[in-house]
């Protein structure tokens, strides 16, 4: 006599919670890939306005250490600069950053008969806090003459 064999019953129930398992995994995945690379996009544009806050601050340095009050270079033309902070505040692209000047120094110097001033400056750009994604800065370094 031949035996009945029985149906096996419940198999297509684990693949099925399996491939669910699996779908969730790769959905979860995906959607952590594209906050990523939104965030990536949202730094690098942050980092442009950064640069652009930055070059603000140094334009202002620049002005204020070539035609501030005449004082002597080498002695105290700095002063005025050293520590300011600008702080954007009007509706535009560079809004909500503060720029300072984080150091300046100047020096005089000939050279060929003629004497200038040397004036090296620091600016640094941020917005937000340190530790937060969204915290940005940039640093600019730079020296500027008054040689006509």
């Amino acid at each position: 006599m031949i035996a009945k064999q029985a149906k096996q019953k419940g198999f297509s129930a684990i693949i099925a919670v399996v491939l669910i398992v699996l779908f969730a995994l790769l959905g979860t995945y995906m959607a952590t890939l594209s906050t990523i690379g939104s965030l990536n996009t949202t730094q690098s544009l942050g980092s442009m306005q950064a640069w652009f806050a930055a070059k603000s601050g140094a334009d202002w340095a620049v002005h204020q250490a070539l035609h501030q009050a005449p004082c002597t270079c080498g002695t105290d033309c700095c002063t005025a600069i050293n520590g300011a902070t600008i702080s954007f505040t009007t509706s535009g692209a560079i809004n909500g950053f503060q720029s300072s000047i984080t150091a300046c120094s100047d020096a005089p110097y000939t050279e060929a008969g003629s004497s200038y001033c040397v004036y090296n400056v620091s600016v640094s750009a941020t917005r937000g806090s340190p530790g937060d994604m969204t915290y940005l800065s940039r640093n600019l370094n730079f020296s500027v003459t008054d040689l006509p």
